[in-house]
This record gives structure tokens, sequence and C-alpha cells, in this order.
């Protein structure tokens, strides 16, 4: 019986069953997606730190008391140590090493410093240095030290940049004391790209005077019984203990328990060490973009939910209205209302809890971490699907009705229960509005229940204030429309103005999915324009070469070569030393110094300065308050009087990063011809260079001026710094690709895409439920002379009205709703630090726009399905309407 009612309204019940599974999967699916790109934006942050933030390294204190020689082997101690680290940190470890060492000092080969500045050396034994295994000894041997002399082995790089070759004798000189160890072996790393070799490979580093270039800091690797030798001849000896994090069993969802565990084991690590690691800062900063990233996320999620919700009532009333009079014969035949629902709760529950485990499951396929409460939502949409057709259907056959007359024929007043719940229902959007500006939606214990629906809230509260207020000009229109010639525009408009506030919950659907696709296109257009500036302040130009010092004549040379228009040089001075005047205080600051032809957006009487001894500059707020009116700045060993000439928050060469900066036109500065400026940036014009080649010409520069300074001839790799070309393009590119930034554009996409076709949805169940009436009206007027094309003007002036409030009240919201809640979603943590002024796409309105004309034609072909499946000329027989 049940499977014969089932078969007889399978169109209703697939109708329902497809929008519970939808809504289903859209519980599971995305969220999961969602927290993949979540889970791979952390890994991708902490697999790009260096060694020495990324890893748990604990060092050893040693007591006061010196070690005899052939103390104890800590390190037999990495197991205990991992595993006595706080929870989850032992099963996020992937490996760890020990390392004995003799700290880095002054070296000496057979008694001779290896230059001016001399190199630093350290000794070091780390376990796991076997041969084969970690390295391929390509010449001599491995150490086989004794007590009495210490052997060491060298790496290739290190012997070709420290000019070491196997049987050289290397002094390593401390504060204590010096070591001498015999080099018996060259080798190669195995796998160079390892961790193992993190914290001892070759690099440079600069030399005590800053008159001096740098210097090289090398490793030499030794066994067990030579760094004993070696502790016992410098009289000091570090121990490390190096845990490296796994960043493939990273997920976000651990990111505050391991913060948590981190800070715990720096403030109690393990006896007589000391904890050192900048993970758990960089999961901090995570932490917070990542709570903005879920506020952005929770709006729109809870928009397209809802929206799904409102189209599941919408399908459950559609099909009570179909059945009313099935409903009230059973009435008349002395049926209960109680058994009606459990009738209908009989034929959805064969339909809909297949549905839902059907969409949970291909939300289950979608890779990803699941979402919390997954299973609670798809239950939950179960439940609504369930329920909703029964409710309603009781609640229709309280009341029977045979007529099937039209409740819209005379406008009545709204109850007063009504009005009070609609006050009651803007009342909690305007007060969750000023509790989300106040608290944000999630305060640090979670995303709140009710401050994430108050988009929604908003959203319904503004679709029912203007479905209250477009009856008023929608008849003043149909009673203009009553003068004129014809009678379809007047019926039009007049059951427009008699149906809106009948339509408040159809059109109420179609209102939260425009606000929630134009809250995501507003916040992705803001987003957008903020990176943008973002961009353009730090790479002012096509592109920006960054090097450690290039000759003067090096933007001449890169301006001559193919598909470069202009190449102006740019001067960086980190902690460049400002005295203010009249006060003995020094500012350490970023400066910058300008080349009038960079073409920079800078204020025309600073660009065109005339040479002075008092140079014009700008500066930043936090500077200006310091410097007053001007000072002093040294720059590249020279000092320069300048004077205040304008104050900005930001400048186009310099990151939103900088907060203190001082700004210099080089054609205003009195420079010597003599010791001209080296500049350590340059900026490219053009398009369609080789980056190869410019990173040549560049590096080519930069070994001339190392020449220049030090008389010194050095190769590319020996340079300070090899020339880096970074294209705005690029730049701007790197910005969509941070940490949790995956996760934004996934919202955005998903969200506009979701609104689009849910609002589309919305029309199309808003006109199926009011066929059957226009069915009957249509009906009547054909035996008067109308046309089928003069039916759907009708439709269109009686639905048209409507939809485009309904639209705009959507589009109006949804582009208010990031300026109202703007506190709680922290876009300027997605905008490198650029302010996030809220903005608009014109590109939405047109989208809008063509969502509307969408949903016109939607609605025709809907009603003209509906009316041919009607069949309008029998409808009017006895009242009966076809289900």
């Amino acid at each position: 019986m049940i499977l014969r009612r089932v078969r007889a309204f399978a169109g209703q019940l697939a109708l329902l069953a497809a929008l519970v599974a939808l809504a289903a999967f859209l519980a599971s699916g995305p969220g999961r997606l969602a927290n993949g790109a979540t889970d791979e934006g952390l890994r991708a942050d902490v697999a790009k730190l260096a060694y020495s933030s990324r890893d748990l390294t604990l060092r050893w204190v040693p007591d006061l008391e010196p070690q005899p020689f052939g103390g104890p082997d800590r390190s037999l101690l990495l197991s205990e140590i991992r595993s006595g680290l706080p929870a989850p940190l032992p099963g996020l470890i992937r490996d760890g090493w020990f390392a004995d060492q003799v700290a880095p000092g002054n070296a000496e080969v057979a008694g001779v410093y290896l230059r001016a500045c001399p190199t630093l050396v350290g000794i070091r034994r780390q376990v796991g240095l076997n041969d084969g295994e970690t390295t391929r000894i390509v010449e001599g041997r491995l150490p086989r030290s004794t007590r009495t002399a210490a052997e060491a082995i060298v790496g290739t790089d290190e012997a070709k940049a420290l000019g070491l070759k196997v049987g050289d004798r290397v002094t390593v000189n401390t504060r204590s004391g010096e070591a001498t160890v015999r080099v018996v072996g060259r080798y190669d790393p195995v796998d160079p790209a390892s961790p193992f070799w993190d914290d001892m490979r070759l690099a440079r580093v600069a030399c005590p005077s800053a008159d001096e270039d740098t210097r090289y800091r090398a490793t030499l690797l030794t066994d067990a019984a030579g760094i004993e030798r070696a502790r016992a001849d410098a009289k000091e000896l570090n121990q490390t203990w190096r845990f490296r994090i796994d960043e493939q069993r990273l997920t976000a969802d651990q990111v505050t328990a391991l913060t948590t565990a981190v800070a715990d084991a720096r403030r109690h690590p393990p006896e007589n060490t000391a904890l050192q690691s900048g993970v758990d800062t960089t999961l901090a900063e995570f932490d917070a973009r990542l709570r903005s990233v879920q506020a952005v996320l929770a709006v729109v999620r809870t928009g397209i939910l809802a929206t799904m919700a409102g189209l599941i009532l919408l399908a459950a009333r559609l099909a009570a209205d179909r059945r009313r009079n099935e409903y009230a014969l059973i009435r008349a035949r002395g049926g209960s209302v109680a058994a009606i629902a459990g009738r209908t709760v009989a034929e959805t529950l064969i339909v809909v809890l297949p549905a839902a485990l059907i969409g949970w499951l291909a939300g289950t396929l979608v890779p990803g971490r699941p979402d919390t409460g997954e299973q609670l939502l798809t239950a939950g949409f179960a439940l609504l699907g369930l329920l909703a057709p029964a409710v309603l259907a009781a609640a229709g056959a309280r009341r029977p009705d045979f007529t099937g007359h039209r409740q819209d024929l005379a406008a009545g007043r709204p109850s007063p229960r009504r009005i009070t719940f609609e006050v009651f229902l803007v009342a909690l959007a305007a007060g969750g509005a000023y509790l989300v500006r106040q608290r944000g939606i999630d305060s640090g214990a979670g995303v709140d229940p009710y401050l994430v629906t108050v988009p929604v809230l908003l959203a319904v509260a503004a679709s029912l204030i203007a479905l209250r207020l477009v009856p008023y000009p929608l008849r003043a229109a149909g009673r203009l429309a009553a003068r004129a010639r014809g009678a379809v525009a007047f019926l039009g408009l007049a059951g427009a103005g008699r149906g809106a506030p009948l339509r408040s919950w159809p059109l109420s659907v179609l209102v939260v999915a425009i606000a929630t696709g134009i809250f995501a296109g507003t916040v992705a257009t803001t987003v957008g324009h903020g990176r943008d500036r973002a961009a353009d302040l730090a790479v002012p130009a096509d592109a920006v070469v960054t090097g450690f010092s290039f000759a003067v004549d090096t933007p001449a040379k890169i301006a001559a070569l193919d598909g470069v228009d202009t190449a102006t040089p740019l001067l960086l001075v980190s902690a460049a030393e400002v005295r203010p005047a009249g006060s003995t205080l020094i500012a350490q600051v970023q400066a910058m110094v300008v080349d009038p032809a960079s073409g920079l957006d800078l204020p025309d009487g600073f660009t065109s300065a005339p040479r002075s001894d008092v140079v014009p500059a700008i500066v930043s707020p936090r500077l200006a308050q310091r410097a007053g009116a001007g000072g002093k700045v040294d720059i590249q060993g020279r000092r320069y009087d300048f004077r205040v000439a304008a104050v900005q928050d930001t400048v186009p060469g310099l990151s939103t990063a900088v907060r203190e900066f001082i700004v210099l036109p080089s054609q205003a500065m009195p420079v010597p011809d003599f010791q001209p400026l080296v500049p350590n940036r340059i900026l490219i014009d053009g398009g369609g260079w080789d980056t190869s080649a410019v990173r040549d010409v560049a590096d080519e520069g930069q070994r001339a001026q190392t020449l220049k300074a030090t008389g010194r001839d050095v190769d590319t790799f020996e340079l300070n710094m090899p020339a880096t070309v970074t294209t705005r393009e690029a730049y701007r590119k790197s910005l969509d690709e941070r940490g949790v930034d995956g996760v934004l554009s996934f919202t955005f996409v998903a969200g506009l895409a979701s609104a689009a076709a849910l609002a589309l949805l919305a029309v199309a169940l808003t006109v199926l439920a009011g066929a059957p009436a226009r069915g009957r009206t249509l009906s009547r007027l054909r035996t008067l002379g109308l046309s089928t094309g003069q039916g759907r003007r009708l439709l269109v002036f009686e639905l048209v009205p409507l939809l485009g409030v309904a639209v705009l009240a959507g589009a109006l919201t949804g582009a208010a709703l990031p300026a109202l809640i703007a506190p709680a979603l922290g876009l300027g943590d997605f905008t490198a630090g650029v302010p996030a002024d809220i903005s608009a796409d014109p590109w939405l309105a047109a989208g809008v726009l063509a969502v509307t004309v969408a949903a016109v034609i939607a609605a025709l072909v809907v009603e003209d399905v509906a009316n041919r499946r009607l069949r309008l000329g029998t409808v009017l027989r006895l009242g009966e309407e076809q289900s």
C-alpha cells in the first residue's frame, strides 16, 4: 500500500529525495574539501620553514663542573627525550638526530688563518653518519680517531670553498682553547636535500667588522673518539637533540594542541636542556589566519545550507499542497490528523533516508579530513526531509478544503502573531549583527551557532521588510495599469501585490541564496583588490632584481637586454641610523633611495627636487613623530641631512611589513662622484625578457662590485646573495597560495556557483508552488479570450516584480554584509597587511542581472511545463486540482 502511494507520487517524493541527497552532500563534501585544502596549506607553511624554526632542537645545558674525558654518551637519550615530549609531539616527529659539536670558531690550516676574516669551522660528531647511508667517501677514508689524535672528513663543497685537501690539519680556536683535527677523507652526501644536513650546510655569514665582507661557516665530521679529543682540547662542547616534525602528519585541527605542546616543552624541557624552535610562532600565525578563513567559510556555508533547508521546506510544501484534496477526503472519511502525519512519514521514510545516506556517502568520497559535525548536519537534513512533509500535511488537514480557492483574493491584514514573529526575527538579526561586530564569529571557543547564522537572519529580515513594503508600489502601479488598454498588466500587478505576503517564505529562500553569493563575491573582490595593492607596493615595476650589491652600470646593461624597456636602480638599507634634529636618540629604520626615473608613485615635488645639502624625505608616521622636522641619516657610510617633506603610511618599493621607513630621492642627495651609491635592487619594466639573462647580467654586476670593493674575483656561487628576479605577477600569485588562502579561493568559487544554482532552483520551486492556483486563473481567463502569449506575459507581470525585489534585497544585503560584520571577518589577514577596504566588482551587478534574467526564463519554462501537466482545460471541473 505504501509503495503504491510512493509510485503514485513519485515525482514529488523524488524531488524531495534529491534535495535531501544534495543537502547531505553539501553537509559533508565541501567541508572535507576545505579541510583538505587547510591541511595542505599548513603543511606547505611548515615545510618551507628553515630548520632552525621548523625543528625542535634541545640543547644540553652543562653543569658547572667539567666533564671528564669519555663522559656519558648522551646520544642514547634520543628516544627517551622524544617519548618524553608533551603530546601530540611524539607522534608527529618523523626523525631525530643527536650531535656533539665544538662550536664553529676561527679556523687555521697549518697554523695560518685561511683569510683576513677567518673562516668559521666546527667539529661535529653526528649520530647516523655511516658510509654508504648518508655519505659517500670520494677520497680518503672515514675517521678513526684515537685518544690523542682527532680525525675528520670534509665535504666536497666545503673543501672547494675553504681550499682544504686530504692530509691538512685544521685548528679551530674557541673561547677557551683550540682543537686540531686532521682531514683524512672527502665525502659527498648521498642525499644533499636530506634534513640530516640542515644544521651543518656550508653557509656565508657576516664578518665581525662592518667594513669587511662575509665569510664561510663550515663543518668537519668526526667520530666519537674524535669529538672527545676535540672537546678536551677546546674545553667546550655543544650537544643537541634535533627532531624533525613530519608536516605530512599535521592537520589544522591539531594546531592549538601542537602550539600548546611546544610552549609546554619550552617551559618544562627535560632536565638540563633548553628548547629552541620557532614552529609555534608559525602555528600561531596560521591559527589566526585560519580563524578568519573559518569565519568567512562559516558565513558562506551557513548561507548555502540554510538555502538548502529552505528548498527542502518548499518541496515539502509543494507536496502537501498537491495532495490537499486527498488529505481532506481522508478527514471526511474519519481519518485523524495524526493518521495523515503518520501516513506521510511512512511514505517519505522510504525515499528520504536512502537519499540522505547516498548524499553523505558521496560526500565522503571527496578527498579531505572529515569535518566535525557533518554526521549531525546530515541527520538534521534527513530529519527535516522526513518530518517537514508530515507537519505541513497535518497543518493543512486540520481545516480540510475541497474548493481549491485562492487564498490571495483579498488583501487581508497580517495576524498579530505573524507580525510579532517577524519583528522578533528582525530584532534577532539586528542584535546578532551587533554581537558579531563586538565578539566575532569565532571568539576562541569555536564558531558560535547563533552568531554564524546572523548573516542568514539579516537576509531573511531584509526579505520580510522588502516583501512587506512592495505591495504598496505594486498596488499603485496596478491602479495606473487599470487605466491603460489591456488587462494583462493590471491582473499581473494585482496578483503580485496580493501574493507578496504569501510568498515571503519562498522568496526569503531566494534572498538568502542571492545574499550568500554576493557576500562571497564582495569578499573575494575586497581581498583581491587588497592583494593587488600589496603587490604594487612590494614590486612597483614589472619585476624587481634583488641582490647584495650591484655595480653602478648594471642597470644600464640590463636595460640593453631584449624585452627590457627600462631598468632603474634602487637602494634599500636595513637598520639605517636616523638622528632626529636636536635629539641624542638614534632610530634604526628601513631607508630607501629612489631614482627619479623609476616612475614610482611619489609626490611630484619629491622626485623633481634639485640637489641640496638638506634632502627632502618621505617618512612613516611613527618616524615623523620621532624625527620631527628633520635630522640626519646614514646611507652607505655617509651622513646626509634631511627634512620631512611628506608623511605616508606606505610607499611603493616597501612592503607593508615595514613600519618605520625613510625615502630619499637620489638626484637631490649630495653624493660625491668618487663614491656613488651602490644599488641592491633594480626595477625592470618591459615584457618578454629572458629571466636567466637578466639574472646572469645582475650576477656579473655583483661580481664586478665585489672585485671593486674587496679586490677578490669571486665565482657566482661565492656571491653573498645571488641575484633573484621577482615579477609582479609571480608575487601576486604567491599571495593567493599562502597557507589557508587555498580555502579562501575555494570558498569564493563554491559560494558564487552554489548561490547561483540554488537561486534558480528556488525560483523554480516558487513557481511550482503557485502553479495550480495560476492554472485555474488562466483557465478562467482563457474562456474570456486570453491567448497563450498573454498568459506568459501575465506570469511575467506577476512574478518579475517579486523576483526583482527579492534579487535586489539579496544583492544589497550580500553587499552590505562584509561591512556590517567586517571586524569578525579579519580580511586584513589575507591582504598582506594592506587595509581591506570593502569593494564590490562591477561584474557582480552584471551577474545579478544575469541571474534575474535566468530566473525569469526558468519561471516561464517551469510554468509552461506545469500548465501542460495540469491540463488547463480540465481544472475547472468541480474545482478539481490535478496532482
